[in-house]
């Protein structure tokens, strides 16, 4: 938020800044916050789902209305599917998504705008029965929103997860395995939207701006002409090397929360960032491939950050979070500040809490 200096020295500069509007509130702004993760399918083996419980634990008190995810939303899901000859295959992105939904728009006879219309209409019902939750979550499968399916399944008991109101045998199986995935789209955000009795979680994430992504083989060959370049990538340096969260494979219970605690830190932001972005912009010898690269990193983030405003706009004044690989969060927390309601919560904060009941470790 703008201080009243900031803001007044803006006004005498005859500068517009719409997050100037935060003096005037008439309510109080909405807050999100952007949990940035190592992604968990990049984990050790040794991994378990149960080491999580600190940092969900954490989650629920904060109570999001909102939840948002890294995934593509079932609309761009659908969207690059039509428009293949341009953006290429969509499987690429979201294979698994793009299967199960065209399977459930054949058995349902509805193609995904109207699986959506049909699964927002049943969602604001309130209180559903089991045949409802099934139905839903197939509907959701349809529109290209299989984390949203999987919030229903989790909120199924284990004898109501059967094949029936929708649900075929194969998708049974699938829904089951989505809600097990060693996947923070599934672990995190998902099981919170369950436990909290949200219907859904939103997709915010987004490829379509990869249109303008630099030829993979000239990218490749630029970095590897600029000496250094790769090691910054890959966080082979020094300044990374000195905090041994960064190298973690999440192997052990007590390495969850020091990792979330480094990945949200404003060092690992700086570090970063400058490791993987700002280098590029720096660099002579990769020209305008690495002002090309950048410009697509941006795109895709504010592209996040639009999602985020409109997912929240019907709950001004609220909470929500987005669960997102943690070199977007500071990008897309910087564009969030520039919106005139949206107010950023501290993640270390969360994670340095000690809410009631909640452990601060998993033995």
């Amino acid at each position: 938020m703008l201080t009243n200096s900031a803001f007044t020295q803006a006004q005498k500069n005859n500068l517009f800044n719409p997050a100037g509007a935060k003096q005037q509130l008439g309510l109080p702004p909405t807050k999100v916050m952007v949990l940035g993760i190592t992604h968990l399918d990049a984990a050790s083996s040794k991994f378990q789902l149960a080491w999580l419980e600190p940092l969900l634990c954490r989650l629920r008190a904060y109570n999001p209305q909102v939840i948002l995810t890294e995934a593509l939303p079932g609309e761009q899901v659908m969207g690059l599917d039509a428009y293949a000859a341009y953006h290429g295959d969509a499987g690429k992105y979201a294979g698994p998504t793009l299967e199960m939904a065209k399977t459930a728009q054949t058995e349902l006879h509805l193609n995904a705008a109207q699986a959506l219309v049909k699964a927002d209409s049943l969602a604001q019902k309130g209180e559903l029965n089991p045949a409802q939750r099934r139905y839903l979550a197939v509907l959701f499968v349809a529109a290209g929103e299989p984390f949203s399916a999987t919030v229903q399944w989790m909120r199924l008991g284990a004898v109501d997860r059967i094949a029936q109101d929708g649900i075929s045998a194969s998708l049974v199986k699938r829904l089951n395995r989505f809600a097990e995935l060693r996947s923070e789209l599934a672990s995190i955000a998902a099981r919170l939207a369950a436990d909290a009795g949200l219907e859904r979680v939103y997709g915010a994430g987004d490829h379509a701006s990869d249109v303008v992504l630099p030829n993979n083989t000239d990218m490749q060959a630029a970095v590897n002409a600029e000496p250094g370049l790769k090691d910054l990538f890959n966080h082979n340096t020094a300044a990374f090397h000195a905090v041994a969260e960064d190298t973690m494979k999440l192997s052990s219970a007590s390495q969850v929360m020091p990792v979330f605690k480094w990945k949200n830190s404003p060092r690992f932001a700086e570090l970063d960032a400058d490791a993987q972005w700002f280098s590029m912009l720096r660099s002579t010898k990769m020209g305008r491939l690495g002002r090309q690269r950048v410009a697509a990193w941006e795109a895709q983030n504010l592209q996040m950050a639009v999602a985020i405003r409109e997912a929240t706009a019907s709950i001004a004044g609220g909470r929500a979070l987005l669960v997102v690989g943690a070199a977007h969060k500071p990008f897309i927390e910087a564009y969030l500040r520039m919106f005139t309601d949206i107010e950023i919560v501290s993640v270390p904060d969360l994670l340095n809490s000690n809410p009631t009941g909640c452990p601060l470790s998993t033995p």
